[in-house]
């Protein structure tokens, strides 16, 4: 496999884009919860159109930064690595999301039923 391939799909990166996505999800609702009285600043175009559209390839090179035990991918250890995988696993921190919720809304049912004592699905009377 190719090796930014592999890079993109191992675990540190996305848990590090699900990381990204959690504090952007919390810094998103503590700015709007702020900006509640403001109705008109809530829908500005900087806000939706500029701030929240950058706020991850912004935060995920400075949390690469500080994170310096994070267990990057091998050989990422100086600083400059690991502020450019932050600000990839920034960029790419909403799809991975997205794509890791759409997963587990489509396997969690049928693992859920898999457990023991889970609720049987009623029988169907009409069938005779």
């Amino acid at each position: 496999m190719d090796t930014v391939l592999q890079t993109l799909l191992s675990w540190q990166f996305v848990i590090f884009c699900l990381a990204l996505a959690a504090m952007v999800f919390v810094l998103r609702k503590i700015a709007e919860y702020a900006m509640a009285h403001w109705a008109a600043a809530k829908d500005s175009t900087l806000w939706k159109d500029l701030l929240l559209p950058i706020l991850p390839i912004v935060l995920g090179p400075v949390a690469a930064f500080f994170a310096k035990r994070y267990p990057y991918p091998e050989n990422l250890q100086s600083p400059s690595g690991r502020m450019a995988f932050g600000l990839v696993a920034g960029l790419l921190s909403g799809l991975v999301y997205r794509i890791i919720k759409t997963v587990l809304a489509n396997k969690l049912p049928a693992l859920l039923n898999k457990l023991p004592g889970a609720a049987t699905p009623p029988e169907d009377v009409t069938k005779e």
